[in-house]
């Protein structure tokens, strides 16, 4: 007989002591497609002892089923058995619906395994609570209304009150929003394409935003018979959506708060600056990734004696306190130089200042002097990439010793000097303009000077084009930090210059 039955089922014996006390059962037949939690299957399972293949069945109410069954012969069953098997000491569950009864002196079982329904029902119930969401069925036919139970708790409802219709849902709408249930009933009612929309409800004391995405199922005339929907609590996304979004107009009007300030701290012209026998351009350009005011600064200004000032720097951070820091070392420098102090007094003066008032502070600078009625420039750097010195197509580095601003109180620093001639360039540069990850500033500082020799070496170039050239020629090397670049052009003709001195080179 079990040779033909579908399904799973067995007819075991009992096994009993000397005192006729049934201590195991004794399965002689099964049916083919017959499996137990081992995976045995069909004839495998003939001649296996329940006790012996399966322990933890002693006490359980599936044996105490067995027993009731032998000894009254009525039918036994069992919805939702858990059995719980130790293999190598990690428990195995499983979930059964079993019925027993006996027949011929032994036990006829069937069994059909539920885990795969409770799997499905478990993740369902997952997938619900981890998505905040639940979902509802509406019969306008027979006003039969089904929610499932994550459904109640987004809406603070208890189950025992049962679901809402779609009036008493409406009435919990924003007032605002009923133009959108309007709107849906509508589409509902001439379409059975899925429909999305979003309204503010209340619950409880306060308002959640409920997305809503349902679908109509339509009889053959085209009319409405139920509508199935999927509702999802977004409160906090839309509310962590609309903070981002009130972030983002702050940080736009910072933005251009920063804009503004960095162009009244340190305004940057188009044209050239005309200055006694030099020519400047001049071009800053803040980091694209960072929203910050910068601490990279120049200046270039015409001196009461008639010299030119001309230097760069760079004050270590962003934000208010490295923009700050930036103002007062740039005016500071201004108002020493217009004092008459030569570039090595300023620094050494700059420094002290710095480790004495805002020892929060580090910051690079190159500070040079130009005389042009005998074109010699004097300069000095603290910790700050060497000035490039571009004549004709050959490009060499300028190079002074001194050490970082801010870091020693007592530092020192002493000048350089070099004779210029007509249409010789100068570049002054923070070190955004050379520096970029994975190379160092000696590369950095070869591209650049390639990248002169270059420009200055074509045909077309002009000696009034040197210094427009020169310009369009250099870009940034790291978009990630702001850049000051500076580019002074010797104008005018004197008498013959002394040959230049002799000037270092790094390496």
């Amino acid at each position: 007989m079990l040779d033909v039955m579908p399904g799973s089922a067995s007819w075991a014996v009992p096994l009993r002591d000397e005192a006729g006390t049934v201590v195991d059962f004794l399965h002689l037949a099964a049916t083919p497609e017959a499996e137990d939690i081992h995976g045995r299957r069909g004839a495998e399972l003939v001649g296996v002892r329940t006790r012996q293949a399966y322990p933890s069945v002693v006490g359980t109410p599936l044996w105490q089923a067995f027993l009731q069954a032998l000894e009254t012969g009525e039918t036994e069953c069992l919805s939702g058995y858990e059995h719980v098997e130790d293999t190598d000491g990690v428990p195995h569950r499983s979930f059964y619906s079993l019925r027993i009864a006996r027949l011929s002196g032994g036990l006829l079982n069937s069994w059909t395994r539920d885990d795969a329904v409770l799997r499905l029902e478990a993740l369902l119930s997952r997938t619900e609570r981890l998505g905040n969401l639940g979902w509802g069925r509406w019969n306008l036919v027979t006003g039969e209304i089904v929610w499932s139970s994550q459904l109640y708790l987004i809406h603070g409802r208890d189950p025992a009150e049962g679901p809402l219709t779609l009036e008493e849902y409406s009435a919990l709408v924003h007032p605002d929003d009923l133009p959108v249930i309007e709107r849906a009933k509508s589409e509902w009612a001439n379409s059975p394409e899925p429909h999305e929309f979003e309204v503010r409800v209340r619950i409880g004391d306060g308002v959640r935003t409920i997305h809503v995405s349902t679908e109509a199922v339509h009889d053959v005339a085209g009319r409405p018979l139920e509508i199935h929907g999927i509702m999802q609590d977004v409160t906090d996304r839309r509310r962590a959506a609309d903070d981002l979004a009130a972030a983002n107009r702050r940080l736009e009007e910072e933005n251009r708060l920063t804009a503004d300030l960095q162009n009244v701290i340190m305004p940057v012209r188009e044209e050239p600056h005309v200055l006694p026998g030099l020519r400047v351009a001049a071009r800053y350009q803040p980091a694209e990734t960072a929203a910050y005011l910068g601490g990279d600064w120049y200046q270039v200004i015409g001196l009461a004696d008639g010299d030119v000032l001309l230097a760069v720097g760079d004050v270590a951070g962003h934000g208010l306190a490295a923009a700050s820091a930036m103002a007062k070392l740039r005016h500071a420098i201004t108002g020493l130089a217009f004092a008459d102090h030569d570039p090595a007094q300023i620094l050494t003066t700059l420094n002290r200042l710095l480790c004495k008032l805002r020892p929060d502070v580090l910051a690079t600078a190159l500070v040079a002097r130009y005389h042009p009625a005998d074109r010699t420039l004097r300069w000095t750097h603290a910790g700050h990439p060497p000035m490039l010195l571009a004549r004709g197509t050959h490009v060499e580095r300028l190079l002074h010793p001194g050490v970082l601003l801010g870091v020693f109180d007592d530092a020192s620093y002493t000048c350089g000097t070099v004779r210029l001639r007509p249409d010789d360039l100068l570049a002054m540069f923070t070190d955004g303009l050379i520096e970029k990850r994975g190379r160092d500033l000696y590369e950095g500082l070869d591209l650049l000077s390639g990248a002169l020799v270059t420009a200055l070496g074509q045909p077309s170039i002009a000696a009034g084009d040197r210094l427009t050239a020169a310009m369009e020629a250099v870009v940034p090397g790291n978009e990630t930090d702001d850049t000051c670049l500076m580019i002074a052009q010797v104008t005018g003709t004197l008498s013959p210059p002394a040959p230049p001195p002799h000037v270092r080179r790094y390496g």
